[in-house]
C-alpha cells in the first residue's frame, strides 16, 4: 500500500479519496532540502511545487534576498509551496527556504496539471487555502502598516482624562501617536484626523458623550472608544443609533456602578459593546491601570501570553513572566496547554511571578509526583485523585468569571476530534482537562464531551489570544529540536531514588514530544514574538529541576526582549501619570 500521510494532511488534496491520494504520491517525487537550501525563489519560473510532509520552511518577500528579508510566514507539514505559479503558469513571487531538514513531495507543472484535469476540487482546494492565508495576514499587519484615527467620547465627569489617556497611549507605543484637541470644530477634527492618519500609527480624537456625535464618529473613524461613569452617561450611549451602512460598534467603558446598572437599560440593537468595567480611584476618575489599559487597547499593543505544554519544563513560563514583569510589561489575556494551561490559570487569578513559582514547588514536591504518576495494574497513572485535589485547592475552586484577565484552557475533544478552547465553568475542572495526558490520565468527561490534554493537538495555543483581545502575541514554545548536551553552570540535581529508573510514562511521553514537535513550533510561529527556551538532560516529570527550566525561561525571554520593544512598550505602574 502507498504511504498517503504526506498529502492526506495537505488543504490542496481535501476532500479527496485514499486511491486518489495513492495516484498524487505515485506521480511526485521525493525530494529532501536541507536546512537554508531554498525550495524556490522568487522570480524563478513556476515549473515545479512541493508538498511538505516533514520539516519546516520560511516564506520571504520578493526580493529574494533571504538575509535581508523578513520572514512572512512559516509553513510545516501538509503546506504546499509554489502551486500557484505553477497553475498560473507564472514566476514564484516568495523565496521559500528550509528552516530545519525538510522533506518534500515535487510535482512538475505536467504533473499537476494532469491531476487537476482529473481532480477539479484541487483547484477549488487552491483557492480556499490562499484565501485562508491572506485573511490571516491582513489580519495580523494592517492595523500596523496603515495608521487608524480613534475616537475617544468622554463625559464631563471624566474630561480630565484625556491628557492621562494621551500620554499613556505615548508611552505604550513605539510607533507615532498623534493627538487633537476640541479647539478645532467638529468637522475641521475630522478633516484634521484624516490629514494626520497618513503619518501617525494612532490618531487620538476626543470627542463629546453625545449620541449624535457618536453615531457620525461610527461613520468617519476608524474606532471609537466611549467612556461613561454616571447613569446619564450611560443613558446617553444608549440613545446612539447605528448610522445606515455602518456596522461598527462603539467601544464603551463604564466606570462605576451607576453606569453599569443604567447599560442595563440599553436598547437590543443599540451599536455598543462592553469592553472593560472600571472602578472608579479615590478621586473618582480612572484608576491608573484602567488608564495603562486602556492605552494598549487604543495603541492596539495589549499583549497576549500563550504557554506552551511540556510538563516540568513549565518552570520557564515562571522565567518568562519573571523577565517581562522585571521589564515593566502586563499581560492583559493568557492561554495555555497542559502546564501552560495551569500557569496561565494562575497568572488569571492575579499571582505574580514568586507566587506562581511557590505555588509550583509547594504542589509538585518528589512525593508529590510520585504520587500522581504512579502507575496503576491497568498501566494508567493512579494519581487522579491527588491531581483533582490539587487543582482545586491552588486555584481555591475559583470560575472563569472570576479571573482577572482573559484565560482560555485549551484542551482536546476526542469525541469531534477537534481542539476544545475552555473559558467558562471551574478553574480546576478545565485544567483536570487541560491535563488529561493519553495514556496517563482518562479523558475528563463533561458535558457529553471526552477532554484530554490540548497537547494532542494545540501544543502552543497562540491562535485563541486573537480572539481573547490581544493585539501583540507572545508565545512560549517548551516542546523543540534545540536542545543543550549539558546544563549551563554545572550537572543538576540529582532525581529522586525513585526517579532514577525510566518507567513506561517516560517513554510514552517522549514519544508524544516527538510527534508534536512540528505542530509546538507551527502553533507558536503564529505569535509576534516567539520565546523558545534551550534546555539540558531532562524530561516531563524532573519537577526537581525547577531552578535550571526556570533559568532556561529566563534566558530565552531576555533574547527576545528587544522584539517585544519593536512592538510595544512595557508600562510600569507609575509610568505616564500626570495627575
Amino acid at each position: 500500500m502507498v504511504d498517503v500521510s504526506g498529502v492526506a494532511r495537505s488543504p490542496m488534496f481535501a476532500g479527496l479519496m485514499t486511491a486518489e491520494l495513492e495516484l498524487i504520491v505515485q506521480q511526485a517525487g521525493v525530494r529532501t532540502f536541507e536546512p537554508g537550501e531554498p525550495l524556490c525563489r522568487a522570480g524563478e519560473n513556476g515549473d515545479r511545487c512541493w508538498v511538505i510532509t516533514t520539516g519546516l520552511v520560511d516564506v520571504f518577500g520578493p526580493s529574494g534576498d533571504a538575509s535581508a528579508g523578513e520572514v512572512l510566514a512559516r509553513y510545516r507539514k501538509g503546506s504546499t509551496v509554489g502551486e500557484v505559479a505553477v497553475i498560473l503558469g507564472e514566476q514564484q513571487p516568495e523565496t521559500v527556504i528550509a528552516s530545519i531538514a525538510t522533506t518534500t513531495l515535487e510535482l512538475t507543472a505536467a504533473a499537476l496539471a494532469e491531476l487537476v484535469r482529473r481532480y477539479p476540487q484541487i483547484i477549488v482546494n487552491v483557492l480556499r487555502s490562499q484565501r485562508s492565508r491572506l485573511a490571516y495576514a491582513q489580519a495580523r499587519s494592517f492595523a500596523r502598516e496603515l495608521g487608524e484615527t480613534v475616537a475617544i467620547a468622554v463625559g464631563s465627569s471624566l474630561r480630565g482624562v484625556i491628557p492621562r489617556l494621551t500620554a499613556a497611549a505615548r508611552g505604550a507605543t513605539p510607533r507615532s501617536v498623534a493627538a487633537l484637541d476640541r479647539r478645532f470644530s467638529f468637522a475641521g477634527a475630522l478633516t484634521a484626523a484624516g490629514d494626520l492618519v497618513s503619518a501617525h500609527a494612532t490618531v487620538l480624537l476626543p470627542a463629546e458623550l453625545e449620541a449624535q456625535e457618536i453615531a457620525t464618529l461610527l461613520r468617519e473613524a476608524d474606532r471609537v472608544v466611549a467612556i461613561a461613569a454616571t447613569g446619564d452617561e450611560a443613558t446617553e450611549l444608549g440613545a446612539v443609533r447605528r448610522p445606515t451602512g455602518v456596522g461598527a460598534q462603539v467601544e464603551a467603558v463604564l466606570v462605576g456602578d451607576a453606569a453599569v446598572r443604567a447599560s442595563g437599560a440599553w436598547p437590543v440593537a443599540a451599536p455598543l459593546r462592553v469592553i472593560r468595567v472600571c472602578e472608579p480611584d479615590d478621586e473618582r476618575t480612572l484608576a491608573q491601570a484602567d488608564v495603562a489599559w486602556l492605552a494598549r487597547h487604543l495603541t492596539r499593543t495589549k499583549l497576549g501570553l500563550a504557554l506552551g505544554a511540556g510538563g516540568a519544563s513549565g518552570y520557564a513560563h515562571v522565567g518568562v513572566l519573571q523577565v517581562l514583569e522585571e521589564a515593566g510589561y502586563t499581560v492583559d489575556c493568557a492561554a495555555g496547554s497542559s502546564i501552560g494551561a495551569i500557569v496561565g490559570a494562575y497568572l488569571a487569578l492575579g499571582a505574580d511571578a514568586a507566587a506562581i513559582d511557590r505555588t509550583l514547588r509547594d504542589a509538585f514536591t518528589a512525593p508529590a509526583v510520585a504520587e500522581i504518576f504512579k502507575l496503576s495494574l491497568a498501566g494508567r497513572a493512579s494519581g487522579l485523585e491527588r491531581m483533582t485535589r490539587l487543582l482545586r485547592e491552588t486555584t481555591g475552586e475559583r470560575t472563569f468569571a472570576e479571573t482577572v484577565i482573559p484565560l482560555t484552557v485549551m484542551a482536546v475533544d476526542l469525541s469531534a476530534r477537534s481542539p476544545a478552547p475552555l473559558r467558562d465553568g471551574p478553574l480546576w475542572e478545565a485544567l483536570l482537562a487541560a491535563t488529561a495526558l493519553a495514556g496517563v490520565f482518562p479523558p475528563y468527561e463533561h458535558d457529553g464531551r471526552r477532554l484530554v490534554d490540548g497537547l494532542a493537538l494545540v501544543p502552543v495555543p497562540t491562535g485563541a489570544l486573537v480572539q481573547d483581545g490581544a493585539d501583540v502575541v507572545v508565545s512560549v514554545n517548551l516542546i523543540s529540536a534545540d536542545t543543550l548536551a549539558s546544563w549551563p553552570g554545572g550537572p543538576p540535581p540529582q532525581p529522586p531514588p525513585e526517579r532514577r529508573r525510566r518507567g513506561v510514562l517516560d517513554d510514552l511521553l517522549e514519544v508524544m514530544d516527538l510527534s508534536q514537535l512540528a505542530e509546538s513550533v507551527r502553533h507558536a510561529e503564529l505569535a509576534d514574538v516567539v520565546i523558545t527556551p534551550k534546555f539540558g538532560p531532562g524530561d516531563w516529570r524532573d519537577f526537581h529541576l525547577a531552578d535550571q527550566f526556570l533559568a532556561a525561561g529566563r534566558a530565552a525571554a531576555v533574547e527576545q526582549l528587544p522584539e517585544l520593544r519593536s512592538l510595544a512598550l512595557p508600562m510600569s505602574s507609575k509610568q505616564n501619570d500626570t495627575r
